[in-house]
């Protein structure tokens, strides 16, 4: 063998381990950054571990169920779910809840409030029969025992929130027997018992 073909072969062996290496470095850069491509989320839909807060998605929705449910809060349901299975999820109606007064086959959506109320209940009156009707209003004082969430609602310091909170604790806990009892609702106290304690009666 000449000596122009032993260079020739070096040459040509030279040339293929160049190339083997080259071949095998860019294999293992595109391993990598695929690898890198998987780990990582997307941009814009990490989430965070540990997390309380719930937030819908294409395939789901966040509502709030309050009022007349065992378990009131906040629950993610699937697209497509009816108030009737936000309830479900929330334990079902507690006692005094009106079902009547609620759409069951409404349809949810993502931020949605679902608010069940209660009933207004009678309440029985020492010295009126039973069945009587009883008016929630006393001249121009209010019967916190019988008024509705509208005439409670007109007491002075009284919003909406508190007036449902007044009627879920006379359902709760039966009527009134002082008038102070009152300040057992939660977000009542002192300072705003005395707003309207000239107003209200038994």
């Amino acid at each position: 063998m000449g000596i122009l073909q032993k260079k020739l072969i070096i040459i040509i062996v030279l040339a293929c381990g160049i190339l083997a290496y080259s071949f095998q470095g860019f294999w293992q850069k595109s391993v990598d950054d695929q690898a890198r491509v998987t780990v990582l989320p997307p941009p814009g839909n990490a989430t965070t571990a540990n997390t309380t807060t719930a937030h819908g998605t294409g395939s789901d929705v966040v509502v709030y169920v309050s009022g007349g449910v065992i378990k009131p809060g906040v629950y993610k349901l699937s697209h497509g779910s009816r108030v009737v299975d936000a309830v479900a999820i929330a334990g079902g109606f507690s006692p005094g809840a009106d079902a009547a007064r609620i759409n069951l086959a409404l349809q949810l959506k993502d931020e949605m409030q679902v608010n069940v109320p209660y009933a207004v209940t009678a309440v029985s009156t020492p010295g009126v029969p039973a069945g009587s009707s009883v008016t929630s209003t006393t001249g121009d004082r209010i019967n916190i025992n019988t008024a509705s969430k509208v005439d409670l609602d007109k007491l002075p310091g009284i919003g909406p929130a508190l007036a449902e909170r007044i009627i879920e604790y006379r359902t709760t806990n039966g009527a009134f027997k002082d008038l102070t009892d009152i300040k057992n609702v939660p977000g009542i106290g002192e300072s705003k018992y005395n707003q309207f304690k000239d107003k209200i009666s038994l």
